[in-house]
């Protein structure tokens, strides 16, 4: 828990203070000798200059001389603070208090080393405590803002249970209702995802300020969005400025989806005892929250404090639980019968385990919001293509998939799938709404257009067609609401990020990632579009907001460590590009971009200075690139081109022949840019230090091998082979009838020529006008596993997680070559570079062009 005390000491006098005032004198009343106090004054005196170890040694003789002297106490438990040691604080402060119940300072010392071991509650309680003590406290009130921000609130009114039963909103057919007047009114769900980890925060550091909320549901409502979903709880601000906006605004309300996070139980077993015990604690937390009437304790990794706010008139539904991984619920299926279920709010007919389950557990939640609030809303689970009930020929199962490899010679001991798409299912059809529950049941997917494969090579997918085109995706849709006729459907996830990265190919062009942000915002509205036109009940679109924390299957392995992720912004992860609202690295005005304002370009710093025909190059960086700035005279790109030789690790090992321009140096290097003309630049990578396989056979697109490279390490060599960054993105598979889908690759080293005007995935440009030719390269594509500590990768062998060292300078060498020749005109460098780690990252925000298209596509839907 971040706090000064050293300022804490120079700027408020507490109990101890005064003591130090009054003098030896005072500690005399305690029955302690003049010595004692002389000798606590003077280590204090020492504390307040940092002389920590005169200090330690004065307190130390103090309490030697009078074990009563609190004064002495408090200042060794403050010098343990100071070194590191919280539990040692925390035995001397408790000790304190236990002597002298009316200690400001040790209460207050107490509070902070109980922040430091975790222990919030016990935090608060002694903050309050020291504040109580001595109300000019700033620190403690501080800290109990920071734990607890509506500690200073007035209680919460008690609501009297309602005599009528409340629905404030309820499911007929196909479709949602909510009131209007004294009858009711179909509702078409018009919503956005809304995760709120701003960049540099675990998903679980929430925005704490009711303006910030405010502000993001003043922008979501102008884009004629009328539903938020939240997974999870969030800080009561978040509750208290909806019922604000829904307050001032009743005929453009925001509903409410709300949902109760678990993750995967202990051994896939959904009825173990405690994990169960917590899911079901969750449950009761939101319903309380939603109706005001909650006070949720300070937890690691929690939202807390005291929810007063009541929103259950704007809350729409719930949708319980995640994406369950297929293996868990096969194993849970495996382990119980099959059953039927009536409960009191609804009713399986034979249905497997897990949906009898998930029943369960929604009936759970309806029970306690009637028998506590006497009201009912819509409820769902989360669900998704993988656990769908349809049946998927296209998609084999690890045993079939291994059976045809061998039937067709084709080695390798595991099927290489990520999951079993098409072995067990979850059917919400198998549930109906009792007598007894008014509000009704709903069916809720995350299903998005590039994922699992089966939506790509499904021929009836393949050929089906909306009103606007061909689509793979409208094809599902439609298979999946013939299939849920009767029930609701709502699609509670889809879109696509705009993120320079792909991860997987879809036959439309709808990939995961590879969009910039214009082509994003066609996407997402035509997927909007489709949602409508194959009769759902409304679609939710992910996401509000870019959030750096997430993680991509293609990339994860290489983010290391996992947990400094929201630290800096990987473009090559699709999972953190999302967003309406883009999350930048950087100033708003300061970052070089493309085809930008030269001047934060000039701006970086010089590394290497040539005569005029040779230039001088600028490197610089922000979260997300590395940036580089070459002053030169324009390149003829008809007979030249620019070569830039990267060297990220040992200056002395790697490739020491740059191919194109046949420069031959004593540096060695792990990368290659070669800028052969705007429409043909690309960054390739020295063999050994390349992380990706391809695929075995790249004419067949077979690619069982392995999908890594291992090790992955730097050689020396001077062959002027460079690698090109190819990786699979769709694996090879073959379907239940043994048609083989071949493998997709990807060069993720392909750079795009243009202005950032132009395409937010504009990777270079010459701007002729500043005489600057302007690269910026992702961390990742250097294999820089972590920026913020510079943290490269750099595997040793072949086995468990990937390894990694520590960065030293990087070399840049640049050459102008000759295109028929193969020979250097001139060049710059080497030249060494280096960047300052962080700890907090700078980025900055703004509305990406997919708000204006779901604006329009929104605004345009009933």
């Amino acid at each position: 828990m971040p706090f000064n005390i050293h300022a804490r000491w120079r700027m408020r006098a507490g109990p101890v203070a005064l003591l130090l005032a009054l003098g030896p004198a005072a500690l005399a009343g305690q029955g302690c000798p003049p010595e004692s106090g002389q000798a606590s004054a003077a280590g204090w005196r020492a504390f307040r200059t940092d002389s920590l170890v005169a200090a330690g040694r004065l307190f130390g003789r103090a309490a030697a001389l009078c074990p009563a002297n609190l004064d002495a106490a408090s200042g060794l438990g403050y010098l343990a603070l100071r070194q590191g040691d919280p539990r040692r604080a925390d035995s001397l402060f408790r000790s304190v208090v236990r002597r002298d119940p009316s200690n400001a300072d040790g209460w207050d010392g107490q509070a902070r080393a109980a922040a430091r071991l975790g222990d919030s509650a016990t935090a608060v309680t002694s903050a309050r405590r020291a504040l109580g003590l001595d109300p000019r406290n700033a620190d403690a009130r501080a800290l109990l803002n920071q734990l607890q921000p509506d500690w200073d609130r007035l209680p919460q009114a008690v609501r009297q249970r309602p005599e009528a039963l409340v629905v404030p909103a309820r499911v007929r057919g196909e479709r949602f209702e909510i009131p209007a007047g004294r009858g009711w009114r179909p509702f078409y769900v018009k919503g956005i995802n809304l995760g709120v980890a701003t960049p540099g925060h675990h998903p679980s550091e929430f925005p704490a300020d009711s303006a910030v909320y405010a502000g993001w549901l003043d922008t979501i409502a102008g884009l004629h969005a009328n539903t938020l979903r939240v997974y999870t709880i969030l800080p009561p601000a978040f509750y208290r400025a909806l019922d604000a906006w829904n307050g001032r605004h009743p005929e453009q309300a925001l509903w409410l989806i709300h949902g109760v996070w678990a993750e995967l139980p202990p051994g896939n077993d959904f009825d173990d005892h405690g994990w169960k015990a917590e899911f079901r604690t969750e449950m009761r937390r939101v319903v309380d929250l939603l109706h005001g009437q909650a006070t949720v304790p300070a937890r690691p990794g929690h939202a807390s404090g005291r929810y007063d706010a009541d929103v259950s008139r704007w809350t729409l539904g719930y949708i319980i639980g995640r994406e369950w991984e297929p293996y868990a619920v096969k194993a849970y299926d495996a382990a119980h019968p099959a059953r039927t279920l009536k409960t009191r709010f609804l009713d399986l007919s034979a249905g497997t385990p897990m949906d009898a389950w998930l029943v369960e557990q929604c009936d759970y939640l309806l029970g306690y919001e009637a028998d506590r609030y006497n009201a009912l809303r819509p409820i769902a689970y989360t669900n998704w293509p993988t656990l769908d009930p349809l049946a998927h020929p296209t998609e084999a199962s690890s045993a079939e998939e291994l059976a045809w490899r061998r039937r067709n010679g084709q080695t390798g001991e595991h099927a290489n799938l990520e999951y079993e798409n098409d072995a067990v299912a979850l059917d919400a059809t198998l549930v109906r709404a009792t007598a007894a529950n008014p509000a009704g049941w709903f069916a809720s997917y995350h299903a998005y257009p590039y994922y699992p494969d089966f939506m790509l090579h499904e021929p009836a997918y393949s050929h089906s067609t909306s009103s606007e085109g061909r689509s793979n995706y409208f094809g599902y849709l439609k298979d999946l609401r013939r299939y849920h006729a009767g029930v609701p459907l709502l699609i509670s996830e889809y879109g696509v990020p705009s993120s320079r990265g792909v991860a997987h190919l879809q036959p439309q062009g709808w990939n995961h990632g590879g969009h910039d942000e214009r082509e994003m915002g066609a996407i997402d509205a035509r997927l909007t579009r489709e949602i409508h036109e194959a009769g759902t009940a409304g679609g939710v679109l992910f996401a509000w907001m870019d959030e750096w924390f997430k993680r991509n299957w293609v990339v994860i392995d290489f983010e290391i460590p996992l947990e400094n992720t929201r630290l800096w912004h990987n473009v090559m992860d699709a999972e953190q590009h999302y967003g309406l609202l883009a999350q930048y690295a950087g100033s708003a005005d300061g970052t070089p971009v493309p085809g930008g304002d030269a001047a934060p370009w000039r701006a970086l710093p010089v590394v290497a200075r040539g005569a005029p025909s040779e230039g001088t190059l600028r490197v610089g960086s922000d979260a997300s690139y590395i940036q580089i700035a070459l002053e030169m005279v324009p390149p003829d790109w008809r007979r030249e081109g620019i070569e830039i030789g990267i060297d990220t690790w040992r200056s002395a090992a790697g490739q020491h022949l740059l191919p194109a321009s046949g420069l031959r140096s004593t540096v060695g290097f792990e990368f290659q840019v070669n800028l052969a003309g705007p429409d043909s630049g690309a960054i390739r990578v020295a063999p050994s230090y390349n992380r990706y396989d391809v695929p075995a056979d790249p004419a067949s697109g077979r690619d069982f091998g392995h999908f890594f490279h291992r090790p992955v390490t730097v050689s020396d060599r001077a062959d002027g082979r460079f690698d090109a960054m190819q990786v699979t993105v769709n694996r090879s598979r073959y379907g239940r009838d043994g048609t083989f889908f071949p493998a997709a690759t990807v060069d993720r080293g392909r750079l795009r020529y243009g202005s950032a005007g132009a395409s937010t995935l504009s990777d270079w440009y010459y701007d002729s006008r500043a005489g600057l030719l302007e690269l910026r390269i992702p961390w990742d594509l250097l294999n820089v596993t972590d920026p913020s500590t510079r943290t490269l990768l750099f595997d040793h062998d072949s086995t468990g997680e990937f390894g990694t060292v520590h960065a030293d300078s990087f070399h840049f060498v640049v050459a102008r070559y000759d295109k028929a020749r193969r020979r250097a005109a001139s060049t710059l460098g080497p030249a060494a570079w280096t960047w300052q780690p962080w700890t907090v990252p700078v980025s900055h925000s703004r509305l990406k062009p997919a708000a204006d298209s779901m604006r329009a596509v929104w605004g345009a839907l009933p």
